[in-house]
């Protein structure tokens, strides 16, 4: 997922596609399953309102056949509940990128779609999306009921406006770290005193005497980790609240001592030949040298429940150990990455935001949605939980989704029979631990100094790939990296973040 954010964040700041046609708390705490949500059947003998939904996905989606198939059952349950029907498409990232730019640049008589939080303050000056404040407060009582507050459910907002609502799933960043577990039983390696990047960096000595054929590191080129708790504001992986917990202080984070201490001890471990070599233009997925036992450990953002399950399967089933070096933090980014939104051009907003409102709080629906039909694409067995028919699995059933931290609400669908009955529990108890920023549903609006924007980034993409990895050292090229950054305009994006942070928070 950092991966497709880098991407379409990238694509945003620097080329505004979406924008060139026009402009903390625990957020799941109160969330409590329903067997049907709460809704209004119309008034009698009203023609029932057809609204259209589109949902993305990172990957493909299923056929329309299996779409339509699952839509028929879904539809049932909204013709009863709300006297509505729903029209709806699920597509890939690359053709949901193109379909939403031709939908709200129109006008189209799209009602909900899944929406980037990134990409609100542009869709909110170019007029793409509808308010949903004063919808909320009067259609989505179960939509505001699900999060901790109707503040958290309406973070994704720009100067009071609305433009959508989190969906429900992790809300923090943590920096971990994974290491190969059949290499740390090899060698009775005890890992319950690893800590600190200090910590790893002594294990990588004592691993790398061992076995001195192996990279210690998988880094990721496209970002690296957050050492201690901050806040990147706007989104944007360059300027931070370093203390969020405690200031509102913006920063620019490549001169942050939290930086340099990175890029100093992967430069350590590339002159060491603890890294590849070529890791800062590799294309290649630094999960297949884990898989491959090229490389012994990888860090990462990621540190909830579910992480490790995860990333074990990005790593091709290899049995990973996860250390959590930092606290979870949430922020606006790390909470309302995916929302869900109204378009501007919907032909009836207050039956757009009904029907999300049913979908948020119905475990029906949302079973349909994430896990397809009973008895057809599940089944439910003794302990309550999902699972695939007999002789079926993911590839042969017609309707699986699988992505509930896209979904509205996957916390009030049944779970699946791998992720164990308490999952969501661990989920919200992992959101309840979380420290929260104070700038938490802040947005930045990047508008007054979109030129700057691009010109730092251009920057940035010149050094930053080379210095997280290891392949430069940072003594030299950080001073180089921060003068021409400052040559094309941070202090300008700085100030102006700070700006606006500063009046947001007086007027909180």
């Amino acid at each position: 997922m950092k991966k497709v954010l880098a991407c379409l964040l990238c694509v945003l700041m620097t080329m505004g596609m979406l924008a060139g046609c026009g402009k903390g708390e625990d957020q799941s705490q109160n969330s409590k399953p329903a067997e049907s949500g709460a809704g209004d059947s119309g008034t009698p003998g009203e023609e029932p309102y057809k609204a259209r939904m589109i949902i993305a996905l990172p990957a493909a989606s299923p056929s329309e056949g299996e779409v339509s198939r699952m839509l028929e059952k879904l539809n049932e349950l909204t013709l009863e509940k709300l006297n509505m029907t729903l029209d709806l498409q699920i597509l890939p990232f690359a053709a949901y990128l193109e379909q939403i730019q031709l939908e709200l640049s129109s006008k189209s008589d799209l009602d909900i779609f899944t929406s980037v939080s990134a990409y609100g303050p542009s869709w909110v000056n170019a007029g793409y999306v509808a308010d949903m404040k004063p919808l909320l407060e009067e259609y989505g009582q179960d939509v505001l009921n699900s999060y901790a507050s109707p503040e958290v459910a309406m973070s994704p907002s720009l100067n009071g406006y609305v433009y959508g609502v989190p969906v429900h799933k992790e809300i923090s960043q943590q920096a971990t770290v994974f290491f190969r577990t059949d290499i740390l039983e090899k060698y009775n390696i005890d890992v319950s005193n690893i800590h600190s990047i200090e910590d790893v960096d002594a294990l990588y000595a004592q691993v790398a005497e061992k076995e001195p054929d192996m990279w210690m590191i998988a880094p990721d080129n496209l970002g690296m980790p957050e050492l201690s708790p901050l806040d990147y504001v706007g989104g944007l992986e360059t300027y931070a609240i370093m203390d969020p917990a405690n200031t509102t202080t913006v920063e620019n984070f490549f001169a942050t001592d939290t930086f340099k201490k990175w890029c100093t001890y992967v430069h350590k471990w590339f002159e060491n030949g603890w890294v590849n070599s070529g890791a800062a233009s590799d294309t290649e997925s630094y999960y297949s040298y884990i898989k491959s036992g090229q490389a012994f450990s990888f860090f990462s953002d990621y540190g909830h429940p579910l992480s490790e399950i995860d990333q074990e399967n990005n790593c091709g089933g290899v049995d990973l150990t996860m250390v959590q070096l930092a606290e979870p933090l949430a922020t606006t980014a790390t909470s309302a990455v995916f929302c869900y939104s109204i378009g501007s051009g919907s032909k009836d907003p207050a039956k757009a935001m009904q029907m999300l409102n049913f979908l948020m709080s119905s475990t029906e629906a949302m079973n349909l949605l994430n896990w397809g039909v009973e008895g057809e694409d599940y089944v439910v067995n003794a302990d309550g939980l999902l699972d695939y028919p007999e002789g079926k699995d993911a590839s042969t059933v017609g309707y699986h989704l699988g992505a509930g931290w896209i979904l509205p609400n996957q916390f009030v669908c049944t779970p699946w029979s791998t992720d164990g009955a308490d999952i969501y529990k661990k989920i919200e108890d992992y959101n309840a631990s979380s420290i929260i920023s104070k700038a938490m549903g802040f947005t930045f609006d990047p508008t007054p100094v979109q030129d700057q924007i691009s010109a730092v980034s251009n920057v940035r993409a010149k050094y930053y790939k080379a210095l997280i990895t290891g392949a430069v050292d940072p003594e030299e090229y950080i001073p180089i990296l921060l003068e021409e950054m400052q040559d094309a305009g941070s202090e300008d994006v700085i100030a102006e973040m700070q700006r606006q942070l500063d009046e947001w928070m007086a007027g909180r």
